[in-house]
């Protein structure tokens, strides 16, 4: 009986950690949801700053010059390195758009050198199927026209008679 009772306590014992870990856990979660809201809300109220610094900037800007020059030329400097910014940006794609234009025009040529070579490879071929075709002809033509010399050709041009 000792061994189902020490069993039993080990068991319960069990049961309760891993009832503490569940509610650690729910703990856990509850505390990053109400930390996430906190997160939000000072987000919010920081771009809801941002929102009042910039329509005071703008509207009273005489007044916080005067008051601020230091910050101000702040600001100005930082526009002026973003206006930059954005310029530079448009040079790259304006420079990619150029590069990619002569990639392709590079293609284009190789291209059409490579067509200009087959069509010079294949020219050469027919000039010289051509060539072959008219030795043939030519060599055709003269086996018909001069016939194979017969005996008495043979004889009168060696200067010799039959009859002799």
């Amino acid at each position: 009986m000792a061994f189902l009772t020490k069993l039993s306590e080990i068991g319960s014992a069990i049961s309760s950690k891993g009832q503490e870990a569940a509610n650690k856990a729910k703990e856990l979660t509850a505390t990053s949801e109400i930390k996430s809201k906190i997160t939000t809300a000072e987000n919010s109220i920081r771009q809801t700053y941002l929102e009042i610094g910039e329509k005071v900037f703008t509207e009273h800007s005489d007044w916080i010059f005067s008051n601020y020059p230091e910050l101000v030329e702040k600001v100005k400097g930082l526009q002026s390195d973003i206006a930059q910014y954005n310029q530079d940006i448009a040079n790259l794609k304006q420079s990619t758009l150029e590069a990619n234009a002569a990639v392709q025009e590079a293609h284009r040529a190789r291209v059409a050198a490579a067509q200009a070579a087959e069509a010079e490879e294949a020219v050469r071929k027919a000039e010289a199927a051509q060539a072959a075709m008219s030795a043939n002809a030519a060599a055709s033509d003269s086996a018909q026209s001069d016939p194979a010399p017969s005996a008495e050709t043979t004889e009168s041009s060696s200067g010799t008679t039959g009859g002799m």
